[in-house]
């Protein structure tokens, strides 16, 4: 009876050890995976550090500023050009979205409502 109880115990112990030896592996897989996604982090951060300090960010920055938003620097003369009908040329590319049309009740309260456009 007590060989097989110590064949037993020793069945269990070469068992749990083996479980605990494939633990080990498997938690030194994950931290091998750790490192290698910080090793590419570090490399983007560093990228994206350069890129910051480089001059092609403060001219992608005056390009927006210019095109998108419409500013000037100071000492610029910016000129708006007006067509026959009044309306304003698009300096930008149209935006992706569609237009979202104005409401019906919108524009019977602007009809009623607004003043008439002035007239040259």
């Amino acid at each position: 009876m007590l060989a097989i109880a110590t064949g037993l115990a020793s069945i269990y112990l070469v068992i749990l050890t083996g479980q605990r030896a494939l633990d080990a592996y498997r938690a030194n897989q994950e931290v091998e995976a750790v490192r290698q996604d910080i090793a590419a982090l570090r490399t983007r951060n560093f990228e994206l550090q350069s890129e910051l300090s480089s001059s092609k960010l403060d001219e992608d920055i005056e390009r927006t500023a210019r095109e998108e938003l419409g500013l000037a620097k100071p000492g610029d003369h910016p000129v708006i050009l007006l067509w026959p009908d009044g309306a304003r040329k698009a300096t930008t590319a149209p935006s992706a979205a569609p237009a979202v049309p104005e409401p019906n009740w919108r524009q019977w309260l602007r009809l009623f409502v607004d003043p008439p456009p002035a007239r040259r």
